[in-house]
């Protein structure tokens, strides 16, 4: 026994010394958390869940600095009320204090320190943090869901703000841009309900605020200048975009609620999805002639909103009116598809008029108009797809006598009448009697939406485990979006893999959903006994 005393020893000291792997030990004074010696740094990897409190992070373990959090080490710490982190410490790491719920402060005591992505996400009751004076960027998800976060400075240093940094930070009235932002990702401010202004510095090359408005380069591969964002709480009753601007960005005016009318700029290239979801006060827009696309849920839910007129240009405007107001539809002549769920519970909608030019009537057009009465169908119109007029309980198509419209009325026993010179004196308001031709038959194509994507919206409860435990997907959220724009959020019905931990670190979780992936990362570390047991078959090994 004593010779196996001496070379558990022995190798405890060698590994100390000499190897580059990790031993955890508690920083003195701070029993919650372990920390990581290596050669010539420390690093914070995990923190009690049972932690309470003011946390004190440790400039320096067994004379060496800490320098770094280590990703999700504080993650799920709900008891947690203040961290204070030295100037030693130049990083922290992905989901470092994601769902720290009762997390109210934390203090960076020096200049030079990154932020990984979701650090600080679904700190639901953080109100004080300055950061590190000299940080570079605000990473995607940095701040999600931080709702109790009334008022953030953004230091002059900072280049980028990541994609969804501040989303759901309902607290905060104003953004302040310095001059050195470069890059802003989309939906930065996504659900920042409380904005009144969005301000930019005015040397910003980049980036302008036109009284509070915010506008700047749609995404770093598309430079069109977009206004990005219009500040949910700002109160003017009518807005009219600058000229020049080429694309209205995601969300921009989404939920708005005084905003009645808005003048698009000629010269305008898309409106994106959500643009004006849920602006309820809206009810004149225009849609200029150089419109192209309007993106999904684009006017969805705008229920003030009784006019549009669609330009000829516009080629795509899937499910962009969903369960708006309309009662008045102006389809220009040059429109060729009418794009799948356009109108999708548009239950005020009683007569559309086709163009001549429209070829197709995509899958959903006219689903759940319950008050639709007619519907004029052009000769053109050679393709409707499945459901188009699911839910139009009270329509009758009008139709050219012999065409593709004619024999899909029959087929689906939707009521129909006959328009032009030659339609009978008393046409058919009830099923027909006949079916089409076995030799020649017409049979509206079968569309169905399919899956484009899916993401992680939501982490699952647990991020942090030991090694070979279970992993649990309780919690886990995905973001599901399909061929047609429309956006679903799953939470289950998803296989992940592996099952277990066998990864010491970050290790990487394939989530699986109707044959699409995303990722998500959770810590691994061995437990203490789980290290008593290495170190023990190592010292065995090696005596």
């Amino acid at each position: 026994m004593k010779k196996i005393a001496k070379a558990i020893s022995l190798l405890l000291a060698m590994i100390f010394m000499f190897s580059g792997l990790t031993v955890s030990v508690f920083a003195a004074g701070e029993d919650e958390l372990t920390v990581n010696v290596y050669d010539g740094f420390a690093v914070v990897s995990a923190c009690r869940k049972t932690a309470s409190g003011v946390i004190d992070i440790p400039s320096e373990k067994n004379g060496v600095p800490v320098t770094q959090i280590s990703d999700g080490s504080f993650s799920d710490c709900n008891k947690i009320t203040q961290v204070n982190i030295p100037e030693s410490v130049t990083k922290v790491g992905k989901n470092a204090f994601n769902s720290c719920v009762a997390l109210e402060k934390i203090t960076f005591s020096g200049n030079e320190c990154t932020i990984g992505e979701s650090a600080f996400a679904h700190c639901s009751a953080l109100t004080d943090i300055s950061l590190p004076s000299s940080l570079k960027a605000i990473p995607e998800n940095a701040f999600y869901d931080c709702g109790s976060l009334t008022e953030i400075s953004i230091p002059d240093t900072v280049e980028t703000i990541g994609k969804e940094a501040f989303r759901i930070c309902t607290g905060i009235s104003q953004f302040n841009i310095p001059v050195s932002v470069k890059t802003i990702g989309k939906n930065a401010f996504l659900g920042c309900t409380s904005v009144t202004s969005y301000n930019v510095a005015e040397e910003n090359a980049v980036y302008s605020s036109i009284d509070g408005v915010l506008y700047g380069p749609y995404s770093s591969s598309v430079t069109d200048k977009t206004l990005i964002q219009y500040p949910v709480e700002k109160n003017d009753v009518s807005y009219t975009v600058q000229a020049g601007t080429l694309v209205i960005g995601d969300y921009a005016f989404g939920g708005n609620e005084s905003v009645a009318s808005v003048t698009l700029p000629d010269g305008l290239k898309k409106i994106d999805s959500y643009a004006f979801n849920e602006c309820k006060a809206l009810a004149s827009v225009n849609i200029p002639s150089t419109v192209t696309k309007i993106g999904s849920l684009a006017f969805g839910k705008c229920t003030a909103l009784k006019k549009i007129t669609i330009s000829a240009s516009v080629t795509d405007f899937g499910s962009a009116f969903y369960m708006s107001g309309l009662t008045d539809v102006t389809i220009e002549n040059g429109v060729k598809t009418v794009s799948a769920k356009a109108f999708e519970g548009c239950t005020a909608l009683e007569s559309v008029v086709l163009p001549e030019s429209v070829e197709k009537i995509d899958f959903g057009a006219f689903y759940g108009c319950s008050a639709l009465k007619t519907v004029e169908i052009p000769e053109s119109v050679t393709t409707i797809g499945t459901n188009a007029f699911a839910g139009c309980s009270a329509l009758k198509l009008i139709v050219v006598k012999d065409s593709y419209a004619h024999t899909y009325a029959e087929t689906n026993s939707i009521a129909y009448e006959f328009k032009g010179s030659d339609a009978p004196e008393n046409p058919s308001t009830t099923k027909p009697t006949e079916k089409p031709s076995e030799t020649n038959p017409i049979t509206p194509p079968t569309t169905q939406k399919t899956i484009v994507s899916v993401s992680v919206e939501k982490l699952p409860a647990k991020t942090n485990y030991i090694y070979k435990e279970a992993i649990d997907a309780s919690g886990l959220e995905l973001e599901v979006v399909y061929s047609d724009g429309s956006r679903e959020i799953i939470k289950d019905g998803y296989e992940i893999s592996p099952a277990t931990c066998t990864e010491r670190g970050t290790q990487t979780v394939t989530v699986e959903y109707e044959g699409k992936t995303a990722e998500f990362n959770i810590s691994v570390s061995f437990a203490w006994w789980q290290w008593i047991i290495w170190i023990l078959a190592l010292g065995f090994l090696w005596y």
